[in-house]
């Protein structure tokens, strides 16, 4: 990243001529004093320069914290400037850096009725950026929903897909990971049917499949020589049985399209099996063209690092970003969203007139 200021003092509080004084050599020093000091200052009056250049001192020292009392050295308010340039410089760079999309991974998409997308996910920033996007990119989700609609699948259908760096599309099984985030929640009923187990002499050395009976209860699926004493227990012990069915109420899912499987070793893992999912991944498989498109616009949303650019303060107080670069409307959105920064860069560009007098 590489960055210019193209200097207009007009919308600052003090002007410059923007000269600076020279050495005149041999000269007598009250020769080369009148010299230096009409070059500088041209034909205004040198009274009403001064008394810009205190005020400009005093902006500096209210910028930096001094008290009226104080002293400070232009010097010092060189440094001060220099501290600026630098801290502008690393908000910039890490503010760029930000306007793209951290981890893709991370985020889901869901599908409406009417073809609108909606990022999903934990990073406010990463949503709102893909968010902005989706939004000025309608057909795409449009897309989608009309193929889903030609496959049969009614629009009252809620879908949610994650996308991956290649812009395969694959389908979020809701249900599922909600219940499942339920009883990751709950460790205590893993920690209560691994007790249970060990309570009857049973060392797990696969997996353990369960299921729900015809009656509601918990009971081994498959072959295992210790079904009965295990079903035995889940029927004796259901907290975990009713704990899987209140959150199958809640997503209105029937508990015969629930699997769960206990392993050696972790939680229980809850399936839902939705044969309507299937259908929906079989459509969003079918329009890998449209996944490319919204992996390819979101991947490219970031500021490319070896940008270069240069800013213009306009006579309004507003930062204009000048450059032929692909990305300088990105940068220009960053300034404009963030007026710290600016105020910052004016400051900066304020202080410059010390060098200038």
């Amino acid at each position: 990243m590489s960055i210019s200021g193209i200097s207009n003092y007009r919308d600052v509080l003090f002007q410059w001529q923007g000269q600076q004084l020279k050495s005149t050599g041999s000269e007598t020093a009250r020769s080369s004093a009148a010299d230096s000091l009409s070059s500088l200052f041209g034909g205004t009056s040198m009274t009403n320069q001064l008394s810009s250049m205190v005020e400009l001192t005093k902006y500096a020292m209210d910028a930096m914290g001094v008290t009226g009392n104080s002293r400070v050295t232009f010097s010092q308010i060189s440094r001060y400037r220099e501290q600026l340039q630098s801290e502008f410089s690393e908000a910039v760079k890490n503010g760029l850096a930000q306007t793209g999309i951290s981890d893709l991974s991370q985020l889901t998409f869901s599908l409406d009725k009417d073809g609108k997308l909606s990022a999903i996910g934990a990073d406010a920033q990463d949503r709102k950026t893909a968010q902005a996007w989706l939004d000025a990119n309608p057909a795409l989700g449009n897309e989608v929903r009309a193929a889903l609609r030609e496959a049969g699948v009614d629009d009252a259908t809620p879908v949610e897909f994650r996308l991956s760096a290649s812009g395969r599309m694959s389908v979020v099984n809701s249900a599922g990971d909600s219940i499942q985030a339920a009883l990751d929640g709950a460790a205590d009923l893993t920690k209560d049917l691994r007790a249970g187990l060990d309570s009857l002499g049973i060392t797990l050395t696969g997996p353990l499949e369960l299921g729900f009976d015809d009656a509601g209860n918990l009971a081994v699926r498959g072959d295992h020589a210790d079904a009965a004493s295990i079903d035995q227990w889940l029927k004796e012990n259901p907290a975990l049985a009713d704990a899987v069915k209140e959150e199958l109420k809640k997503k209105d899912v029937d508990t015969s399209a629930v699997s769960l499987r206990l392993n050696a070793e972790g939680g229980v893992r809850i399936t839902v099996n939705n044969g309507e999912l299937k259908d929906i991944q079989a459509v969003l498989d079918e329009n890998g063209d449209t996944g490319k498109k919204l992996a390819t616009g979101l991947n490219g949303l970031g500021v490319d690092p070896n940008i270069s650019f240069s800013i213009q303060i306009g006579d309004d107080g507003s930062l204009t970003v000048v450059s032929d670069h692909p990305d300088r409307d990105k940068v220009q959105r960053f300034f404009d969203e963030n007026p710290d920064i600016v105020k910052k860069y004016r400051q900066i560009e304020t202080l410059s007139g010390i060098d200038d007098a």
